[in-house]
């Protein structure tokens, strides 16, 4: 029996729960490498596999997010708010035997980042020290984390600098005594205006919530903007299943509401049982189940605190 490639994607043949899982490869168009489908680049050459040869292919700053990176180059990018850690249904998702299915969690926030063992069995180590199970400490850019066998680095890019021109004041013309006089005898007083320092702003926590069905204990934050899903550690929202693929589909919360879109996963994704086209953008709405492969969730939108009324008089 042959041992099944973990970064596969599984494809679901509908016609009869009796029917073999493949998955076809991707053949590189320069250097006629087979890849696997889920890979956006060539394992060999680097090429990617959906340009064409000759043509730029484009390039995404990162460079500004925080990360993990481990000892082989493998990078995780981590967000705003919690990150979680594990091997399975987690945010930065690790394959080692080691490391627990719920290992650890690591929350950024204003600049900070505190990483928490969430009761591992093989325990979460920052700079050669254990964390106890339930533990917080605070880490920081450089840390060496450890995650039962599994050593990664921390890496958190100051904010860039901004360099503010400074203009010299110019030294006033001396005035002659008559027109010092005159000046004294017009100038009025004049208020001094004190400048508030504008307040920044906080950053901003998931708005929106994906909750595994089968485990309702279980859900995936749903930040501002642009969430990508999918099996690969740099996803927005990691879903270990076999069925997704490596970039499955993005949910997006603006302004106007919620959206998701496929983009062109090869088991597909179904909003309330209804199959969506690849790259077509469809509405979400509070209770709408999305099955991404054959991982079923709830999407729910939390209701706003209501203040408390005042006392009456």
């Amino acid at each position: 029996m042959e041992t099944q490639d973990i970064e596969k994607t599984v494809v679901a043949q509908a016609q009869s729960p009796e029917a073999t899982i493949i998955g076809a490869s991707v053949t590189c168009p320069v250097c006629k490498t087979e890849n696997a489908p889920t890979e956006q680049y060539c394992g060999e050459c680097g090429f990617l596999l959906s340009a064409t040869p000759g043509e730029e292919a484009p390039v995404f700053d990162t460079s500004a997010q925080p990360r993990l990176t481990d000892a082989s180059g493998r990078v995780y990018l981590l967000h705003e708010g919690e990150n979680s850690i594990g091997r399975e249904a987690v945010g930065v998702l690790l394959s080692d035997a080691t490391v627990s299915r719920s290992h650890a969690k690591l929350t950024l926030e204003a600049g900070t980042c505190r990483l928490e063992d969430v009761g591992s069995s093989n325990g979460t180590y920052a700079g050669g020290v254990r964390i106890q199970p339930g533990e917080t400490v605070e880490v920081s850019d450089g840390a060496e984390l450890k995650f039962g066998s599994a050593i990664l680095t921390l890496a958190v890019p100051a904010p860039a600098e901004v360099e503010e021109a400074v203009e010299s004041p110019e030294e006033p013309a001396e005035e002659s005594p008559a027109e010092e006089a005159a000046a004294e005898e017009v100038a009025e007083p004049v208020e001094e205006s004190v400048e508030i320092p504008a307040e920044e702003p906080e950053p901003l926590g998931p708005v929106a919530m994906l909750v595994l069905t089968t485990d309702p204990e279980k859900s995936y934050s749903v930040m501002p903007g642009a969430n990508t899903v999918g099996r690969r550690g740099t996803n927005t929202i990691v879903l270990d299943d076999a069925y997704v693929s490596g970039s499955h589909a993005e949910l997006i919360a603006d302004e106007g509401g919620f959206w998701v879109t496929d983009l062109g996963s090869t088991n597909g994704t179904t909003l309330n049982a209804e199959t969506i086209a690849p790259n077509a953008r469809m509405a979400l709405n509070p209770g709408d189940e999305i099955v991404f492969g054959r991982t079923a969730l709830r999407f729910d939108v939390p209701q706003p605190e209501e203040a408390p009324e005042p006392p009456g008089e």
